[in-house]
């Protein structure tokens, strides 16, 4: 039977996708629901044994059929990039190669992981015909429920779902506060906590384990992240365990409607995301005091503990700390501690090799805090 770890990375779209890759491989990535290898695991008996899959490609009926069809020691590409091979041992030396026909949905840049959430949450949600008046009585207005999935144990008082442009996924233990209005397409994902009067605008994934509040918008959220507070978050993708500060927000349309540019870790300088809203690619364990403001299109790295009165830089490297300008690198031990007690306070456990890969990001990034 294949094995969802023959998910592989690849190393330039591991670099494309930092600093979301330095804590997970491109298979442990989030889209819609769930990661993509759980996207993946559907499909373990039907795939042959030998046969190793990009970790950031999408499974579709399109693709299933390339790889049930693929010669044993044969290669997928669409155009030069690697999709799938069948051999008995990884590599990156393909001499027999098939080319797809049909373009597969891979994610290559930061900007295709929320393209990819926005469509996934309309694959992925599946109803499960809501009893309206079940929740009336809390105060719960559900406006197309027919249109929606609500986990029996999720708590919902004196809430508003608007799911008459797209649906609406409430996952198990979920606590929906009062005055919390969602927008669909949206998904509130296991054991995640909404403030009194959070406003969850379309195409929003809010991972599991999280505790939001203020303003979301066409956003995705890692597992175990808070935003707790007033404060516009929109087009952006949060890592995990990180904590924004009160009125933390961010800008996610420049002035002159032209393209965002966005760091690349890849290629060290600024990258046309050809799209005209992006806010913030953060890493994780990233802290933000009160009042911090982020420009269009700001990539913050893993590990920071930053302010700022003004406009905070466009490139926040890992391991930075203070309030800016007055910034400094963060002391590894300081920030294995406080990643150590934010992964407790979600309760969950903590890495072994933890002080190993802060002390991997830190060589890293050491020209780029300099």
């Amino acid at each position: 039977m294949w094995n969802t770890e023959r998910l592989v990375d690849d190393g330039q779209i591991c670099l494309q996708l930092r600093p979301l890759t330095y804590m997970r491989k491109l298979r442990e990535l989030w889209v819609g629901l769930q990661t993509i290898e759980a996207k993946w695991m559907p499909y373990r008996k039907d795939i042959p044994a030998d046969t190793y899959i990009l970790g950031s490609v999408l499974p579709s009926p399109s693709l299933l059929n390339s790889l049930l069809q693929l010669p044993e020691e044969t290669a997928l590409y669409w155009n030069k990039q690697w999709i799938a091979y069948r051999a008995a041992a990884p590599s990156t030396n393909h001499t027999n190669i098939h080319y797809l026909q049909d373009q597969p949905a891979y994610i290559q840049y930061p900007e295709d992981l929320l393209a990819a959430n926005h469509q996934a949450l309309h694959a992925d949600i599946e109803p499960n015909n809501v009893d309206p008046a079940r929740y009336t009585a809390h105060g719960t207005t559900i406006i197309h429920p027919h249109n929606c999935y609500i986990d029996p144990s999720a708590q919902l008082n004196g809430t508003i779902l608007d799911a008459s442009h797209g649906p609406i996924h409430i996952g198990a233990n979920v606590n929906l506060q009062i005055g919390t209005c969602i927008q669909g397409p949206a998904a509130i994902l296991e054991g995640s906590v909404t403030n009194l009067g959070t406003k969850i605008r379309p195409l929003t994934t809010i991972g599991p384990g999280c505790k939001v509040g203020g303003e979301i918008s066409a956003s995705l959220f890692f597992p175990y992240s808070n935003k707790a507070h007033e404060g516009f978050i929109g087009n952006s993708i949060i890592g995990s365990f990180c904590n924004l500060g009160a009125l933390t927000t961010c800008s996610n349309v420049r002035n002159d409607l032209k393209n965002v540019l966005i760091y690349d870790y890849h290629t060290n300088e600024l990258r046309d995301t050809k799209s005209g809203s992006f806010g913030i690619l953060m890493g994780d364990f990233v802290s933000t005091g009160i009042h911090t403001k982020f420009n269009t299109g700001t990539v913050v790295g893993n590990h920071c503990n930053i302010s700022g009165s003004q406009f905070l830089p466009k490139f926040v490297p890992s391991l930075t700390w203070g309030e800016y300008p007055q910034v400094k690198p963060y002391r590894k031990d300081r920030a294995a501690e406080n990643a150590a007690a934010w992964i407790r306070a979600k309760k969950q456990e903590i890495p072994e090799n933890l002080p190993s890969i802060i002390e991997q990001i830190w060589k890293e990034e050491a020209n780029a805090r300099n």
